[in-house]
């Protein structure tokens, strides 16, 4: 019996080991359910950094903001819809050459572990909630070809 217990000891010991290294990742980088917020919250800022694109390219070549988001469709082209609800993104002109773009967020980029691409950490920062990123349309370059946004 005696020879038993010395194994015993050492398998609740590596349990134990186990089960605090398990609980200290959890707590050093959330549970999966804070990670796929996280991830989906990164999926929702590129999808909003394609449709400002889109509207950009539509602007440039048309000479003004698309009305809606529809107005963006073309053969083979899908607009991005939100990961997790599924719905489409919020767009809206408010003037000549400004529009808004809209989505509704899980995490707070402000929160440590919660990181966007450091090129894109000012442009797209977010808290928890409808967010709304007001973004203008650049001036064309002076080109007799270019079509002329006002």
């Amino acid at each position: 019996m005696s020879a038993a217990s010395p194994g015993r000891w050492l398998m609740v010991a590596a349990s134990a080991v186990v089960v605090a290294t398990v609980a200290a990742a959890v707590v050093a980088i959330g549970p999966p359910s804070a990670q796929r917020d996280a991830r989906l919250d990164a999926r929702r800022v590129q999808d909003l950094a394609r449709i400002a694109e889109l509207v950009d390219a539509h602007a440039r070549r048309t000479g003004a903001l698309p009305r809606d988001l529809d107005a963006l469709a073309a053969p083979g082209l899908r607009l991005p819809l939100d990961p997790g609800a599924g719905g489409g993104y919020a767009y809206q002109a408010t003037g000549t050459r400004s529009y808004r773009l809209c989505a509704v967020f899980a995490t707070d980029t402000a929160r440590a572990g919660e990181r966007l691409q450091p090129e894109t950490m000012d442009e797209w920062s977010h808290g928890v909630g409808q967010r709304c990123f007001e973004r203008r349309v650049a001036k064309p370059e002076t080109d007799a070809t270019a079509p002329v946004v006002p």
